[in-house]
């Protein structure tokens, strides 16, 4: 499923309205009729509260109070905005549903002091309030009267539903305006904005539904769109075959470079979260005095004991790979790594030698940030996968900078440097070198916990191994990687968002295979709250 910009989205209507033919009014009637689907199966009684915008957002609050007056609901429509700032399907919405027998409260400049105290009345009252204010042509501060409106909307007991997106939030880049109302539904239509993903903007959307207002394919084929969410539906196809007649070697060998003297537990987790994903078999190679604690710990690896020099991996190290590189068809660097005199060396001697998949985490990220110009000695694929810090540390920047535009900074960087980038976060971002973005919706505050990222790690060894052992396409692998990493932690939300600890996603990457398995069905949900 792609997702937008809010003129990208602008240009796919008026396409479908002039080119294809569909009157605007009837993309308008969908758009509300699929709001008032949603309100009847959640909220089947109780009074109902529309504000509506003067733009096309208003004309699509104006046909949802219609359909549900038409009903039996009860239902007040209140309308903002100069009667010069309404937009041609505003108006004719407006005489469509007063021609109805319907009547609209409007709040006209001067009035603010006698239609305050009515619509606090009915606010207070409403068991649904529909924000159909102004929509995603929304940028920066909302004039009057709407900062006074969505104050008194955020203090009523109604639950808020949103159409397209939250009013106050830019649907381009996530910012939201001082006031802005936090919605525990959004219902957006044809493809998913920017602003529903892009944090602080992400956390006023709540559930969000992509509804299908009719907007055939041609319209976005038109216009080449090419980011994307993930979508269980579209990846449970991509899962690995599991064949009855098969053996390990089916299945892929990943190798995981990992640990040091004093971090022992993240090598663990990225080890048993790759067999657990489902490779066929994995080698962790551990500096020699992290061996013993880590074999201690688990049992199915093969493990390789490296040389170390002050209990990391001693800079020559790299030499052990050349005998046994042909054996592995994919390779992990970075948890527990650490950083050393000597490490950028032992990194670069790595990425000169390695022809298959290669993914980097943690402190391999910090040991590359010291001259990322050694990327173009690769010989094979190379994954990163930072945190916002490490990924402004590769970019030379803060984390805070990488925040305030995630998109950019992951783009410009695998395009720059012909990789893929994993930005990690509550909606974990992929960056690919041809310049698309991928976005996973499955991240949950559950997986906020210390060596979740050392699980990602091992889940990316583990599904680019079979991936590259049946011959199938590495991007794919790391979409799954990446997806079922959050439902992973989903699932482990379900039961406490409070004490999941890494080792609780490895135990639930099964069940979240599983449930993908099923993506698609009524119980299979790509969009959660927040």
């Amino acid at each position: 499923m792609y997702v937008v910009s809010a003129q990208q989205m602008r240009d796919i209507d008026r396409f479908t309205i002039e080119q294809i033919g569909i009157p605007s009014l009837v993309l308008m009637e969908n758009a509300g009729v699929a709001v008032v689907r949603e309100v009847e199966k959640r909220w089947p009684t109780g009074k109902v509260v529309v504000l509506a915008g003067p733009g096309n957002n208003g004309g699509d609050g104006l046909v949802i109070a219609r359909h549900l007056l038409n009903e039996g609901r009860e239902v007040t429509v209140w309308l903002f905005g100069r009667e010069e700032k309404r937009s041609e399907d505003c108006r004719r919405q407006l005489e469509i549903i007063r021609h109805s027998g319907y009547s609209v409260t409007v709040w006209e400049d001067g009035s603010e002091e006698e239609k305050a105290l009515q619509l606090q009345t009915e606010l207070g009252r409403a068991a649904v309030v529909v924000d159909a204010l102004l929509g995603t042509g929304t940028k920066g501060e909302l004039r009057p009267p709407y900062p006074f409106v969505i104050e008194q909307l955020q203090n009523g007991p109604g639950t808020v539903v949103a159409v397209d997106i939250p009013t106050g939030v830019n649907s381009d880049t996530g910012e939201v305006a001082q006031k802005a109302v936090r919605a525990d539904v959004t219902v957006t239509f044809a493809f998913p904005k920017w602003g529903h993903f892009l944090y602080p903007g992400a956390d006023c959307v709540g559930e969000l539904v992509v509804a299908d207002i009719s907007i055939p394919r041609r319209a976005a084929e038109e216009f080449a769109l090419r980011d994307a969410v993930l979508i269980g539906k579209d990846l449970r196809k991509e899962l690995p075959v599991r064949r009855p007649f098969s053996h390990k070697g089916t299945y892929g060998h990943a190798l995981v470079l990992a640990g040091s003297k004093e971090m022992t537990g993240a090598p663990v987790l990225a080890a048993s979260a790759g067999l657990h994903t489902g490779c066929g078999l994995l080698t962790l190679a551990v500096p020699s005095p992290a061996l013993p604690i880590v074999a201690s710990k688990i049992n199915e690896p093969v493990f390789w004991e490296w040389p170390a020099e002050k209990g990391h991996f001693s800079s020559e190290s790299y030499v052990l790979l050349k005998q046994r590189l042909a054996s592995f068809d994919v390779v992990s660097i970075g948890p527990g790594l650490g950083t050393w005199d000597g490490g950028h060396h032992w990194l670069k001697e790595i990425i000169r030698l390695v022809e298959v998949p290669l993914v980097l985490d943690a402190d391999a990220l910090n040991l590359l940030a010291e001259d990322v110009s050694i990327l173009q000695e690769k010989k094979g694929q190379i994954i990163l996968t930072p945190h916002p810090g490490e990924m402004g540390r590769l970019c030379g920047c803060t984390a805070a900078d990488i925040e305030k535009d995630r998109i950019g900074f992951a783009r410009m960087f695998a395009q720059k440097h012909d990789v893929y980038v994993v930005l990690k976060g509550t909606y974990t971002l992929i960056a690919t070198p041809d310049g698309r973005i991928f976005v996973n919706p499955t991240g949950t505050a559950a997986l906020a916990k210390g060596g979740t990222g050392d699980v990602l790690t091992g889940m990316l060894a583990g599904m680019l191994a079979q991936k590259a052992a049946q011959g199938q396409n590495i991007e794919t692998g790391i979409q799954l990687a990446v997806y079922l990493h959050g439902l992973a932690g989903r699932i482990c939300g379900e039961t406490s968002m409070y004490a999941t600890l890494a080792s609780d996603v490895i135990d639930k990457i099964g069940s979240a295979i599983k449930r993908l398995s099923f993506a698609g069905d009524s119980h299979v949900t790509d969009f959660p709250g927040n």
